[in-house]
């Protein structure tokens, strides 16, 4: 596989080059070509109701950068890089536990897109799909010529977790050099309801096949309201590791600008078999037990926007199985604003109580960023 990656990614180097034509059409490309990034500082502070040290926290300074050229011929390049550094810590190693990487290389690719067909990206990129988020290293094809219908064809060898909160070593190898497969379809026949079936696979590890279905209605100007069911059979290709599954149920409204929901996960008493080792979608901030095996959580959220002030609540309670049956209580209550245009804040307070005391603790995460 490893070898038909490189074949696959030299081939869109050289028809790029092959493209190209002339020295001023590449000299355009690169001068016309975008650049984002942001500007943050973060911290966070983490209380545990027991243990030594009882306190966690700390300070961080980021930078990110990305730049991708104008397309010539429907080819760009891009490239984007993460940069941290401490500002500070209340313990030895509260800072490297978290951001394992002062600096990592996040975006390298190559695309192709052509206008009402679709695109490809090879190489290292940003994914957000419902079991595979953050960064990946591999290739996403998005063919989009039917109407109505978005396919992503994709297969990924790493993955990476690049947040202010968290950052990964390296770009770790998913299922040794076989990486995973996934067919990811959205389709919309009709304005209200969204069909969104998927398939992972991935050889040593697990095949799983989902059916997400969210349907949206208007009920008046002011109301609105979506319902989303989801559920996931996942087959384990691990010795000893049962197959399993996850169901979730949420039912959400929209009341003159506030939105609220109610949801619900289970999962199998079995297991996930490893769905969600390359990341996912669940709604808690912390959400340390929502995918263990026979975990239930149900949670209720509320958001309001108040003359550009964003306020947001969330409940959750997970009942899971740990040699005995335990419960984690969780609430989560974010504020951010927009104290001007690209310059934003965000306060996230999180309180996680666990019927086994030692899991249990409160956190604040705050944010400032300046986009560019």
């Amino acid at each position: 596989m490893k070898r038909k990656y490189s074949i696959v990614l030299a081939s869109l180097l050289v028809g790029a080059v092959s493209l190209i034509g002339a020295e001023e059409s590449l000299e355009e490309a690169f001068k016309n070509g975008e650049i984002k990034g942001n500007v943050a500082l973060y911290g966070q502070s983490q209380k545990m109701d027991e243990g030594t040290p009882s306190n966690y926290g700390f300070g961080s300074g980021s930078t990110t950068l990305s730049y991708e050229t104008a397309p010539l011929h429907g080819v760009s390049l891009g490239m984007g890089a993460w940069g941290v550094t401490k500002l500070g810590e209340k313990n030895d190693d509260d800072y490297k536990n978290a951001i394992a990487k002062n600096a990592l290389i996040s975006e390298a690719y190559i695309k192709v897109e052509q206008e009402g067909m679709g695109k490809a990206i090879v190489g290292r990129q940003s994914v957000d799909l419902e079991w595979m988020s953050d960064f990946v290293d591999g290739a996403m094809f998005e063919l989009s010529a039917i109407e109505n219908l978005t396919l992503t064809l994709g297969w990924a060898k790493k993955y990476a977790v690049i947040n202010f909160d968290e950052v990964s070593s390296k770009f770790e190898k998913i299922n040794g050099n076989d990486g995973v497969f996934v067919v990811d379809a959205k389709y919309t026949p009709i304005e209200w309801l969204e069909l969104n079936p998927y398939y992972y696979y991935a050889s040593d590890m697990l095949s799983a096949l989902g059916l997400k279905t969210t349907l949206s209605a208007q009920i008046s100007e002011d109301i609105k309201t979506q319902t989303a069911l989801q559920y996931v059979k996942v087959n384990s290709a691990i010795a000893n590791t049962p197959d399993g599954y996850v169901t979730r149920l949420e039912q959400g409204v929209e009341l003159y600008g506030a939105t609220l929901a109610l949801g619900y996960v289970k999962v199998d008493k079995d297991s996930t078999a490893g769905l969600g080792a390359f990341g996912d979608k669940m709604p808690l901030e912390e959400g340390n037990h929502m995918l263990d095996p026979n975990a239930k959580t149900p949670y209720l959220s509320a958001k309001v926007d108040i003359e550009g002030v964003k306020l947001s609540a969330l409940y959750g309670e997970t009942k899971y199985f740990d040699a005995i049956n335990l419960k984690e209580k969780e609430i989560n209550l974010g504020i951010g604003y927009e104290f001007m245009k690209h310059l934003e804040g965000e306060l996230i307070y999180a309180d996680i109580k666990n019927d086994a005391n030692a899991d249990s603790y409160q956190v604040v995460k705050a944010l400032l960023k300046y986009e560019f």
